[in-house]
Formats: structure tokens, sequence, C-alpha cells
């Protein structure tokens, strides 16, 4: 039977601030429910965040963490103790190698609400000098995010940013002992799988685990979805 696990709005942890909202998919980072939650593979955090206008996280430190953050819209500005101060639009990414350690904020330095996500691996190799690296998406389509030379994570993973069109389906194929996590990053979307389950609806913001097998994904409205390929 092919193993789908759905991860509801209503299950995910959620915290709520004046100047910051938040949802995790894995481990749980902030809030009250901190530390509950179990890591995918070596996925350890997936948190969908959005800032309010002019807000950001207090600097705080990180060390032997593989950190890829996405932008979804708005502006994210990243400040820290390494000189690669910058700010990332929508449809764009960054990968912090932590290795010996760092100290960084995420934020939102706009006037208008920025959301993203911030995905966090367990590395399979310690230590060495922090590594920075950046990608933009350009135009419509299936792209690799992480996982390749150009955004190279010490983590068996790869991330993908799929478009979805009205009309058109994507196909997502987990073989063997891997493990998938499905986001519905800016759509609602149906799932069909092979085996004969009936067809999944989820909406915005929900996930899926997905094991061996393969799903095929739609949305009635144009949007996208996020793919994770994990060991």
């Amino acid at each position: 039977m092919h193993h789908l696990v759905h991860r509801p709005i209503d299950s995910l942890p959620t915290t709520t601030l004046s100047w910051l909202s938040l949802r995790d998919h894995f481990v749980a980072t902030v809030g009250a429910r901190a530390g509950e939650g179990r890591n995918l593979g070596p996925a350890l955090v997936l948190a969908d965040a959005t800032f309010a206008p002019r807000s950001r996280f207090p600097l705080h430190p990180h060390r032997d963490m593989e950190i890829l953050s996405v932008v979804l819209e708005g502006s994210l500005s990243h400040h820290g103790d390494q000189a690669h101060g910058g700010v990332l639009g929508p449809r764009s990414a960054q990968l912090i190698s932590a290795r010996n350690g760092i100290v960084h904020a995420e934020g939102n330095d706009t006037d208008t609400p920025t959301r993203m996500l911030q995905i966090w691996f367990r590395p399979h190799t310690l230590g060495g000098v922090p590594a920075y690296f950046t990608r933009e998406l350009a135009g419509r389509g299936r792209h690799l995010l992480a996982g390749d030379p150009q955004m190279p994570l010490r983590a068996d993973a790869r991330v993908w940013w799929v478009d979805l069109a009205v009309g058109n389906e994507e196909r997502f194929t987990v073989e063997g002992s891997r493990r998938g996590y499905l986001l519905a990053m800016t759509a609602r979307v149906r799932v069909t799988s092979t085996g004969g389950a009936a067809p999944l609806d989820l909406v915005l913001g929900e996930g899926l685990e997905v094991g061996p097998g393969t799903v095929h994904v739609s949305s009635d409205s144009e949007g996208a979805v996020l793919w994770l390929d994990l060991a």
C-alpha cells in the first residue's frame, strides 16, 4: 500500500505573535510546542513564516546545520556576523551551511508582509568555514532549489519548487527507501496516487508525507508546490 500521511493545517504547531505567524511541519522551533514533532530523514524543520512589516528575529547562533530559506512573497533581509547580508525577493532562495558557526537573523525591512519557508537539514559532514549560496528562479516550471553544485546541501536531500498550471499534472516518484514531502505552497492541490486510494485535497499550507511510489499533483488555480526528496 502506498504510504501517505496527510498533515492537515490544524495538526501543525502554529505560533502567532504581533510580528510573526509561523507554522511548523516537522520539529517545532518556537512557541508553546517548541521541540515537539519529528524529523523526516535529514529534514529537521520546515517552518512556514510570515513576517509583519518592519520586523525580524533577534540575532541567534547556528552551528553544523544546513539552513535553506525560500521567499514566497515580499522581501527577506539577512543580517549577521558574516559579510553576506542581503535581500532576497520572491522566487529566490538562500542556503547557509553554518558549519563551525554563524550568528544571524532574518527579517522584513519593508512596509508589506513577507512570507518565507525555512528548512533545516542535519548535515552528514561537520565543521569547516561557513558557506552561503543563493539562487533565483527564472520563469515558471520545475526548479531544483537545493541539492546540486550551485546549492550544495551537506545532506542527502533535494528540494524542488514546482509551478502548477491549471489543467496540467505534475508527477513525483519516491524510490526504494527514500521519503518525499509535498507542501501545498501557494495553492490548494489535489493528489492522486498509484494503488487506487481516493484523491486527497491539500489546502494551502498543508503537507503530505509520501512513501515509495508515485503521486500525481494538480490544481484548479495557478500556484506552486514544494517537493522534498529525502534519504
